[in-house]
């Protein structure tokens, strides 16, 4: 049992997207094994977390998921978006095209292109393999087998559990992060989001964090190097040019009221 934990310790530590290091594509995993464990800790999370069905929030997350979605090279590939009940401000991805989107973050957009630009980034980190990429450095693909093979559902439990309690939280090298930010600018872009609401997302809630200290702590703990992103965004917006495309719409305003909830 000891070494069961631990395996799964270290699993999280390779596995969990929270906004740890490594980039570029998973070479031992394939896709097909990569969508088989998504599907596997997704029904464990659905166990353990409590997410929101209200179905027309619901209707209006995953449609804008998929609008991003069919931009990407994994378009092909099945994705599904979440909205946790969950008044802390953030957002994470896992494996195998799923998108979780707390309430509270929802609370604390202010435009749809804001929420869009959350979406795309974890989208991106899911697409360019991040968390596949620090497992296979952190040399887990045994117990992953193990997993995938169902012969260890208990190291499954606990990486469920692990994610959502995030106390064992990795989290992505600066350039995880900036190339999440790059390509989530150009798949908002081509799916006709204004890439604009991604800066005004991180000025938005880093002003928030200036006046009300901890009010989005932990979505800094997860996304870190904020004003340098900020300023790494500026500049590729100015590289881009002349933008247009969704800013807001009065479907979102709906969802927001619906379950949005604002930081305290």
């Amino acid at each position: 049992m000891l070494r069961t934990h631990k395996l799964a310790v270290l699993f999280v530590v390779a596995l969990t997207v929270g906004c740890g290091s490594a980039g570029g594509l998973g070479g031992s995993i394939s896709l097909d094994e990569e969508w088989q464990l998504g599907q596997q800790l997704a029904a464990q999370i659905a166990q353990q977390m409590r997410l929101v069905g209200d179905p027309q929030a619901l209707t209006y997350v995953r449609e804008m998921g998929e609008r991003i979605h069919r931009v990407t090279p994994l378009a092909n590939r099945p994705f599904d978006f979440h909205i946790v009940d969950d008044p802390s401000v953030n957002a994470f991805s896992i494996p195998g095209g799923h998108v979780y989107v707390n309430t509270g973050l929802i609370g604390a957009t202010l435009k749809a292109n804001e929420l869009a630009a959350v979406i795309a980034h974890e989208t991106a980190h899911i697409v360019s393999r991040h968390a596949i990429a620090q497992m296979e450095q952190a040399q887990t693909i045994n117990i992953i087998g193990s997993i995938l093979l169902g012969q260890n559902p208990g190291a499954l439990q606990q990486i469920a559990a692990q994610i959502l309690a995030g106390g064992v939280m990795a989290r992505f090298s600066r350039g995880d992060e900036k190339q999440a930010d790059d390509l989530g600018l150009q798949y908002m872009a081509q799916a006709g989001y204004d890439p604009h609401g991604m800066l005004d997302m991180f000025q938005r809630l880093l002003a928030l964090e200036n006046s009300r200290p901890g009010a989005v702590a932990k979505f800094f703990q997860d996304h870190p190097g904020t004003q340098d992103r900020i300023n790494d965004i500026s500049g590729r917006l100015a590289k881009m040019g002349r933008t247009t495309g969704i800013v807001d719409d009065p479907e979102f305003q709906a969802v927001r009221r619906r379950v949005g909830v604002a930081p305290q």
